[in-house]
């Protein structure tokens, strides 16, 4: 099992230069688990307890309400609440099965400490996103929604 986990996240963006050694660091440090279309996994405005990484499935997200973005194989989130222990900034929702791995603020925290380079590639990633949703705001106010 602890091979496939490694696989699994070998094949994820955010992990995919990591060396065999961090993968095994990084999958001892995760759990995995397979949800039902139509679970909620984070609420916007709630506390976020949970790094994810989606590994199989889709789950849609959404902020103030509206459609943002459907996450597929290799998506991750929650690593906003992560970082700062703050409120969740979109609600995500299955809308397939999904496998998941997952990790506590406790099991991130060791991860993002021990190895720079991923906490690095998670804010590269935390900025994009931003960049994502700015401009998504500026066309919305553009077009008077």
């Amino acid at each position: 099992m602890a091979d496939a986990k490694i696989r699994a996240l070998s094949e994820v963006p955010l992990f995919a230069s990591c060396t065999q050694r961090e993968l095994e660091f990084i999958a001892g440090h995760t759990d995995e688990v397979s949800v039902p279309a139509g679970r909620e996994l984070t609420r916007q405005g709630q506390l976020g307890h949970t790094f994810y990484v989606l590994l199989e499935g889709e789950a849609e997200v959404t902020v103030d309400g509206g459609l943002r973005n459907t996450m597929r194989e290799g998506d991750f989130f929650g690593e906003i609440s992560m970082l700062d222990q703050g409120e969740g900034t979109a609600t995500i929702v299955t809308t397939a099965p999904c496998r998941l791995m997952v990790m506590s603020h406790a099991q991130f925290r060791d991860v993002v400490k021990s190895h720079d380079g991923i906490l690095v590639k998670v804010l590269e990633a935390m900025a994009r996103r931003l960049r994502s949703d700015l401009d998504i705001a500026r066309t919305e106010t553009r077009s008077g929604k």
